[in-house]
């Protein structure tokens, strides 16, 4: 309920009046000796006299990074449809998309090959981010007055991570060669200039703009494992401050007034990927008096030799490598006053206790500005892509209400019925006006029964990046290209040809090499506000009788409509060419081919557009079981049993059905069933816990044709034991999947997003067995 919490809410609930002094920290390694995390923190708090009290936190946070090679399931990219090895088309040595010769390779002895080896990114990827993070905060609350308290708070983060992807690649991006080029073998020349063997090879006329007479448009393909990868550098700080005045007014009322204030700076060097202007320069060579030269010389531009397989020298890569900067800076300021309390002169003449209600205004203000340098700025790097500024501005407006009122109380078959409702009216300077509210209640027949209902409404409006970013260039998921592959029917071809490809290319276009091809996601202005309505119905049962246990089951059934998502790049192609069939739809229309061999990768004028937009509906509907039960004390033998399960009837999108699938349709497994479940034995001042992690079965979804057509219901198994010496220190160690279990291998190609290391490592343990082990000390 209410404005911008479709995805729920978290309430956490600080401890403003610790007093004394505690340390916590603890640190935790697989089994395999890596990934190592560390963290620790110490937490301090006094009176201020009998008034107030101050209390401050420090922390620190450590973790290495582990990549897929590390990790024998993830040392190879499989393809998914027979689990053979595959990798990127992108590939070392270079290989060249040659009209109407199709992908060739070039060979140690100089001569080209169409038996293309492609390229295995997946060792250098990292299965775990390395991350350093420290930061404080501070809380303090002071008694003014008998029935005033002012009160405030202040904390600081600092995040760094470091990532790495596989080397920067020329992408099979077009270049001009010129014939006199040194660096050529006799294969190479003869395959890029001779018409007469190929008729439909693109030698340019002089006609166009920086394309000599004479000179041949080839697509290169050359993984550049001599620039040590794609680097990434992420530094992010986070300040958030609090000011607020609470209190009461007689006895029953309540009221709270604050402003806070936040400011996230986040900055981004990505390195080592290459400059197309300098590539297009680097690549045009011809033979001078002293050797190859660059035909433009500028800049001091050092001839690039990509047409053999020996490695790149230096001072080559130095002229065509280039980094990029972004900085973002993100603020809110927030305002609000709020008063409640009970209204006692509203009573059921069923029920004792009053109504009870909460009124409050509120005001947001978001802003958001990036900056990027010239070189991200150009749109001349080939895998970052191009980099925009960005500065965007909202503010909202809140009035809402809230009515809680007991209807019968201590009556037969009614111990209690209550119903609640709310109201909020958010007016936001870009979405306009916007209303949530809730209605339920719970009734109690007798003691340890308890029935519940409620009706939800919530919205979100878009959110300052996703209505003004534009649209950039990127990697997109795809499984199956229509265009692609032999037999490709008449009506899909003439597609095909409208988008760009050859029409000589159809029957041989590549298919999209591990699932990858290009992409373009970004904002729209055009965004309007989320609507989820929930419905939730369930029940509590806490017998008298069974001191200790506890079970709620609860059904749920969420809607969301106008769900802002970037749609994926496999549904735009699938309502192209199963949907619309027409090359002049708005989905067809908005691809674009390879003008050289048809695929959807190669230059960044190539690709599928995938702006944000509202055009998803979601749906869920599912039931949530939740048991306990808890005997004995501390000081002498107890045991507990928890368990937490999830049932998903149905969860859509689309009107694509993703409960229990995956896919290049549903991405991630969405098992039905999940569950977690504990058991846990102690006597005096040792306790110890077993914890048992389901993962329900999933299957392909119905745009999916792999060969692991369905993965099991997986279960991780934890162990941990805990040991209080005394009041003040307190040990644990434990075991994370107790069985290294290792994740389902389905490959790296069924289209799905989230799909790395031959699994889904979002879904899956990617690292294995883990031990880890904390310590708490209190004085």
């Amino acid at each position: 309920y209410g404005s911008d919490a479709v995805s729920g809410v978290v309430n956490f609930v600080l401890d403003d009046k610790f007093t004394g002094l505690k340390f916590d920290g603890g640190a935790q390694i697989s089994g395999q000796g890596d990934g190592g995390l560390y963290d620790a923190s110490l937490t301090g708090g006094i009176k201020l006299g009998d008034r107030g009290h101050f209390v401050v936190s420090a922390n620190y946070a450590q973790r290495q990074g582990v990549v897929y090679g590390a990790r024998p399931f993830g040392a190879q990219v499989l393809d998914s449809s027979d689990l053979t090895p595959t990798g990127s088309s992108n590939t070392v040595p270079t290989a060249f998309d040659i009209p109407g010769g199709g992908r060739q390779q070039i060979t140690p002895s100089g001569v080209l090959t169409d038996d293309v080896i492609p390229y295995n990114y997946q060792p250098v990827n990292f299965a775990q981010l390395p991350f350093q993070r420290y930061g404080a905060m501070a809380l303090w609350n002071y008694e003014l007055a008998d029935s005033v308290t002012a009160y405030g708070w202040a904390s600081y983060q600092n995040v760094k991570v470091v990532t790495t992807l596989a080397p920067t690649a020329t992408a099979g991006f077009f270049f001009n060669i010129d014939p006199s080029n040194p660096f050529l073998t006799a294969s190479e020349r003869n395959a890029f200039f001779n018409t007469a063997e190929n008729p439909d090879l693109f030698i340019n006329d002089g006609s166009e703009p920086g394309a000599r007479a004479g000179t041949s448009t080839i697509g290169i393909r050359r993984r550049i494992i001599e620039s040590g990868g794609r680097v990434s550098d992420y530094s992010s700080k986070t300040y958030q401050g609090l000011l607020g005045l609470k209190g009461t007014i007689g006895s029953s009322l309540h009221w709270d007034v604050s402003a806070q204030y936040a400011e996230v700076k986040k900055n981004q060097i990505l390195k080592n990927d290459l400059s197309y202007n300098a590539l297009i320069q680097a690549l045009d060579v011809v033979s001078g008096p002293n050797g190859p030269r660059c035909f433009d010389p500028s800049n001091g531009c050092v001839p690039l030799n990509l047409f053999v397989t020996a490695p790149l020298s230096a001072q080559s890569l130095a002229f065509v490598l280039k980094n990029a900067t972004k900085s973002d800076k993100t603020t809110q300021f927030v305002a609000e006053g709020n008063i409640g309390g009970d209204l006692n002169f509203l009573t059921s003449p069923l029920a004792s206790k009053p109504a009870a209600f909460s009124f409050g205004l509120a005001y947001r203000k978001e802003t958001a500005t990036t900056v990027v340098d010239p070189n991200y700025a150009s749109g001349d790097l080939i895998y970052y892509g191009q980099g925009f500024n960005v500065n965007g501005k909202y503010d909202v407006k809140e009035v809402y209400g809230e009515f809680v009122m007991p209807l019968i109380q201590d009556k037969p078959f009614a111990e209690s019925l209550n119903f609640e409702a709310g109201y909020r009216y958010s007016k936001y300077s870009t979405a306009g006006g916007v209303h949530s509210y809730k209605f339920g209640g719970d009734w109690t027949p007798v003691s340890g029964l308890k029935f519940r209902a409620n009706y939800q409404r919530a919205v979100r409006a878009p959110n300052i990046y996703e209505l003004f970013s534009p649209l950039v260039s990127g990697t997109g998921s795809l499984g199956t290209d229509p265009c692609a592959g032999a037999n490709v029917p008449a009506a899909t071809a003439a597609i095909c040809v409208a988008q760009g490809a050859p029409a000589n290319s159809i029957g041989s276009i590549p298919i999209p090499i591990a699932g990858q091809i290009n992409g373009f996601s970004g904002g729209n202005p055009r965004l309007e506000a989320e609507k989820a309505d929930t419905y939730t119905f369930g029940a509590v049962i806490q017998p008298p009788q069974i001191p200790g246990f506890s079970i709620a089951v609860d059904y749920y059934k969420i809607k969301i409509g106008n769900a802002i998502v970037t749609p994926p790049s496999q549904f735009i192609v699938d309502q192209c060419f199963v949907v619309e069939k027409n090359a002049s739809g708005i989905n067809c229309s908005s691809i674009t081919r390879n003008r050289l061999d048809g695929s959807l990768s190669g230059p960044l004028s190539v690709g599928v557009p995938t702006p944000l937009s509202n055009f998803a509906a979601i749906a869920a509907r599912g039931i949530d079981v939740d048991v306990s039960y808890r005997r004995g004390g501390n000081d002498g033998f107890h045991y507990s049993l928890s368990f937490v399960g999830t049932y998903q009837i149905s969860n859509t999108t689309q009107l694509t059905e993703c409960a229990g699938f995956y896919g290049s349709a549903c991405d991630t497994p969405t098992p039905k069933w999940r569950h977690v479940a504990s058991l846990g034995l102690g006597f005096g001042a040792f306790d110890f816990n077993t914890r048992w992690r389901l993962i329900g079965l999933s299957r392909q979804d119905s745009a999916t044709d792999i060969l692991k057509s369905s993965v099991p219901a997986y279960s991780y198994f934890d162990e941990t034991v805990n040991m209080r010496v005394n009041d003040k220190f307190t040990f644990s160690l434990g075991v994370l999947n107790v069985l290294d279990t290792k994740p389902p291998i389905i490959g790296d190609t069924s289209g799905a997003t989230s799909n790395a290391g031959s699994t889904f490592p979002t879904v899956y343990d990617v690292i294995g067995r883990s031990v880890f082990a904390r310590v708490t000390a209190s004085f």
